[in-house]
């Protein structure tokens, strides 16, 4: 049951707002700046990609290769400590809403990411 909830859990917090994003992005309402708005689309995307790997670790079935979702989990972990060294979200988020602020939003993402890492892991392995 928990890993169904925390399934539905990130596909709304990363699926449903993206064509909201896109469209403040074309309409021009979203103000931040260029580098920001690739960085978003570029983790919302390959985030929503490893949402495959966790239904089939929920559904028990196969989609792609075990060696495919081990490199993606590599490559998670490396972009997940990148914004530790750089980040022009954070850096961004920092400017509108204060350092620490951003800090427990950043931490609290990271929590809610956890399951999502564990679930590719034993998908993968």
């Amino acid at each position: 049951m928990f890993w169904q909830v925390t399934f539905w859990i990130l596909v709304a917090l990363i699926v449903l707002p993206f064509p909201f994003k896109v469209f403040e992005y074309v309409s021009g309402k979203d103000k931040s700046p260029r580098i920001v708005k690739v960085e978003e689309v570029a983790n919302a995307l390959f985030m929503a990609l490893c949402l495959v790997a966790f239904y089939g670790f929920i559904a028990g079935k196969a989609y792609l290769t075990p060696a495919f979702w081990q490199g993606w989990l590599f490559i998670a972990i490396v972009w997940s400590l990148l914004p530790i060294f750089w980040s022009p979200k954070l850096v961004y988020a920092a400017e509108v809403m204060g350092k620490n602020k951003m800090r427990l939003v950043a931490g609290v993402s990271c929590i809610l990411y956890l399951p999502l890492l564990f679930a590719v892991y034993f998908y993968a392995f």
